[in-house]
């Protein structure tokens, strides 16, 4: 169960990524800044989750740090779902997470 848990968080990271770059493709400018955005957003997402939010993250945050950090980055992904005009699927994203995240951290360990 728990594997499955670990697999659908991974399956958020990415969305959110995706969603990033679907986000920078769809602002209203230019094609070359919009290029940009598509490229850069998902960029800068995956660095900070790399540096902050992951497992083996480079920076050491304290646990409550980690968890507003990514509690944070999938709202931000929801919020750019909203942005775009799907709302919904921006809060279905954030409560898929929430969800997620509470039933793993109420699965036992193993010993």
């Amino acid at each position: 169960m728990k594997a499955l848990g670990l697999l659908l968080l991974f399956l958020l990271e990415v969305a959110v990524l995706v969603v990033g770059g679907w986000w920078g493709w769809t602002l209203d400018v230019v094609t070359p800044v919009r290029v940009g955005a598509a490229v850069a957003v998902p960029l800068l997402l995956a660095a900070l989750w790399g540096v902050l939010g992951s497992p083996k993250a480079h920076v050491s945050l304290p646990p409550a740090g980690k968890r507003t950090f990514q509690a944070t980055w999938f709202v931000a992904g929801g919020g750019m779902l909203a942005l775009r005009g799907l709302p919904l699927l921006g809060l279905a994203l954030v409560l898929t997470w929430a969800l997620t995240i509470t039933l793993l951290h109420l699965t036992p360990r193993p010993a």
